[in-house]
């Protein structure tokens, strides 16, 4: 999907719109693996006007990634808007590929802690049990409420009688 940008500094202030349908590969985003699901809806514009690209670029689609919680795979609705700013000096050729806006659209429509429902309980980070399914496995200690070891030290100015302080 591209921009003819020569056909928009002809016409210095014409809008030029382009919607489409457009399959991305799977998408990397902060050391997670993003699977797009089916293609992705992205609605374009772009307009020269004193001397610059203005660029709108507007994508949904769906996305299968992990609960930030308890790992299970869900499926995200990502809507995004966004005008990216595109100056001419960085153009290079005589047109524009949106791809690169395409998929910044999908990264930063996503969740930045994605649940599999409002309410997962997570995994215990002491016994690994998944607090969705399951209790905490015996002996796990995760249930109580332990102190920080680094904390340690405000316990023991809490512990000292008001006289030796």
């Amino acid at each position: 999907m591209k921009f003819d940008l020569e056909a928009l500094r002809t016409e210095p202030g014409r809008s030029v719109s382009l919607t489409r349908d457009v399959d991305l590969p799977d998408l990397e985003w902060q050391g997670e693996i993003l699977r797009v699901l089916g293609p992705v809806h992205v609605v374009a514009s772009a307009v020269y006007q004193e001397g610059e690209f203005i660029l709108n670029v507007a994508v949904r689609g769906r996305v299968r990634r992990k609960c930030s919680r308890c790992l299970v795979e869900l499926v995200e609705d990502v809507h995004e808007e966004g005008t990216p700013e595109v100056h001419p000096a960085e153009v290079a050729g005589p047109t524009l590929e949106l791809r690169p806006f395409i998929e910044a659209g999908l990264r930063l429509g996503l969740s930045p802690k994605p649940l599999c429902t409002p309410g997962c309980l997570g995994i215990c980070p002491e016994c690994g049990a998944d607090l969705n399914w399951e209790r905490h496995r015996e002996g796990c200690h995760g249930q109580t409420k332990r102190l920080d070891p680094r904390l340690s030290v405000l316990r023991k100015l809490l512990d000292e009688p008001p006289s030796e302080r």
